[in-house]
């Protein structure tokens, strides 16, 4: 249940909080005055529209915020659970979104950060908005279907759920049939193409890293002479000598042979002999090293040219296939697969036009259930929409659900084009609704729908924006009727224009635009009983006669409430 929205700094509302009651919360003031923003509102914190526009002129930032209880919603609490969001120990959640001007947007439920998908996968389930525009979705027939579909429960989902998985893996199959038995000049162009690129890869013989090991190869050959002249310094430095200088091997060996006679006479030398030793054992294994790559270094020009070549070929594949030697090959691999496709195209075109067939008939057999189920479910929902409209002084009218079926539709919807018809009046036949409902009708049998459907998708608040309109009288007081009956099952929000809807309040709410200067506000108030009164009258049109308003706005009152 909605207990309390706050809004702040909102189109003309700038700081205002609104508390709701249990059963029939009512909505009314002159028009302009800010009704609808109250329900504008609350859409946009429950995941609707909200945008930088509506922040209230001169403010930095928009921001509204509604409180719920979702005591006996144990359902809501799990979701939210799974979210990691935590309700407390009073079953409450604070849901809130702001807007800057920038346009950037945030979402939090009980103070923790969500996304808006988050939001509104939660959010589904607190609140159901029918506002005018539902009228004008009662003229899509895309909407009957899904009504229809909705009426039919889990098991109507389930279904669909089979259906879907069916059409996407025919359109997958459709999608690779149609790449491998397209045109056949086309087909025989890209075989050949394929057949090029794949022996152009493999006469090259590649090999992983090839490319780095050739580059390093080169830069040796390259710098041969450098090479060779500085590890001949380094050798004669080591083991030659430098004219009268002896090398760094002999200082060494001398050095132990000193060190052998000190250890005679004083053994704590013996250490350092030992480790000078160990030294001339590492330079005699240097020597050899230097001495072998000496005699590897070659000036050999011919060896650069093949190297310089078979960079060119690789560098060549790098700019046709890739940017690696390993993209390379992942291309190769690829070709090679769809070279492989190509050839056999004729076969395996078989093996998926036989799986096609296959998987058609099985969409046959599941959308002919879904047919057959959703003529039974027509059939229900038929009875009790006309039920709800003979309560709502359409007495006569005949509401008829036509399921008509095209077995050569494949879609992930089935075959069916469902469509409302209506016969308001006795002894005319069914029409479309889009050609036959005037905007009173539209609004009962909006309502007998949301009836119909209240308690299998009974949301703890539901909101009607102005469903009433086109209606009035005898009429009036039905459709009052009507919403009351469904205020006992859930909270009710409901803009109205009609005295007859708002006698019935048990929490009226007024709205009224007051201008302050160069500035426009919207203000909410909560009317006691006597202001109920005055403001029924002032919807019954008592400015000239305001004392006969009163005593019919009491009236009526004290006719409700009786």
């Amino acid at each position: 249940m909605l207990q309390e929205i706050g809004i702040k700094n909102y189109v003309i509302i700038e700081q205002q909080r609104v508390t709701f009651e249990p059963g029939l919360n009512i909505i009314t003031g002159e028009t302009g005055s800010g009704k609808s923003l109250i329900i504008d509102a609350l859409s946009s914190v429950i995941g609707g529209r909200l945008s930088k526009e509506e922040i209230r002129t001169g403010e930095a930032k928009a921001s509204i915020e509604a409180l719920f209880s979702l005591e006996n919603e144990k359902f809501i609490i799990d979701i939210l659970e799974g979210y990691g969001i935590d309700t407390g120990t009073d079953d409450s959640l604070i849901i809130m979104r702001e807007v800057n001007t920038k346009g950037k947007t945030v979402c939090r439920i009980n103070g923790q950060v969500v996304t808006l998908s988050m939001l509104k996968s939660i959010s589904q389930y607190l609140v159901d908005i029918v506002g005018q525009n539902e009228h004008q979705l009662l003229f899509n027939t895309v909407k009957h279907g899904e009504l229809l579909d909705s009426f039919g429960g889990d098991e109507t989902k389930s279904i669909k759920d089979d259906i879907r998985l069916l059409t996407d893996k025919l359109d997958g199959l459709k999608q690779k049939l149609d790449s491998i038995s397209g045109d056949a000049v086309e087909r025989e162009r890209k075989t050949d193409l394929l057949k090029y690129q794949i022996e152009e890869i493999d006469i090259a013989k590649l090999k992983p890293n090839e490319d780095e090991e050739l580059k390093g190869r080169r830069n040796i050959l390259i710098n041969a002479e450098k090479l060779l002249k500085g590890v001949n310094y380094v050798y004669n430095c080591l083991f030659n000598g430098n004219g009268a200088s002896k090398g760094v091997l002999d200082l060494l060996n001398n050095s132990v042979a000193s060190l052998k006679e000190l250890s005679l006479i004083d053994e704590s030398m013996e250490g350092l002999k030992s480790a000078l030793e160990g030294i001339t054992y590492q330079l005699e294994d240097i020597k050899g090293e230097l001495r072998s790559y000496c005699d590897s270094i070659e000036f050999n020009d011919s060896e650069i040219d093949l190297l310089e070549e078979r960079l060119d070929l690789i560098n060549k594949l790098k700019r046709k296939y890739g940017n690696s030697i390993e993209d390379i090959f992942s291309y190769l691999n690829n070709a090679s697969e769809e070279f492989r496709e190509l050839i056999d195209s004729e076969k395996i075109s078989l093996e998926i036009e036989k799986e096609i067939v296959e998987i058609r008939k099985q969409y046959m057999e599941i959308a002919r259930l879904l047919s057959n189920r959703r003529n039974d479910n027509a059939g229900a929902l038929e009875k009790l929409i006309e039920k709800e409209l003979h309560e709502l002084n359409m007495d006569g009218s005949r509401f008829v659900i036509k399921v008509m079926t095209d077995e050569s539709i494949i879609s992930n919807n089935g075959f069916d084009k469902i469509e409302f018809h209506l016969s308001p009046n006795p002894g005319e036949p069914e029409k479309p609704l889009c050609k036959i409902a005037s905007i009173g009708e539209m609004s009962r049998v909006m309502l007998a729908i949301k009836n119909a459907f209240s308690e299998r998708e009974q949301a703890p608040c539901i909101v009607f924006d102005e469903v009433d309109a086109g209606v009035g009288g005898q009429t009036a007081n039905m459709v009052g009727q009507k919403i009351k009956m469904i205020s006992n099952g859930s909270q009710i929000l409901c803009i109205t224009h009609l005295p007859q809807i708002a006698s019935l309040s048990d929490n009226h709410i007024f709205v009224e635009k007051i201008v302050k200067g160069n500035k426009t506000f919207s203000k909410f108030s909560i009317l006691n009983d006597k202001e109920k009164v005055k403001e029924i009258a002032r919807m019954l049109g008592g400015s000239k006669n305001i004392e006969a308003s009163m005593a019919h706005a009491e009236k009526i009152v004290g006719k409700m409430e009786s």
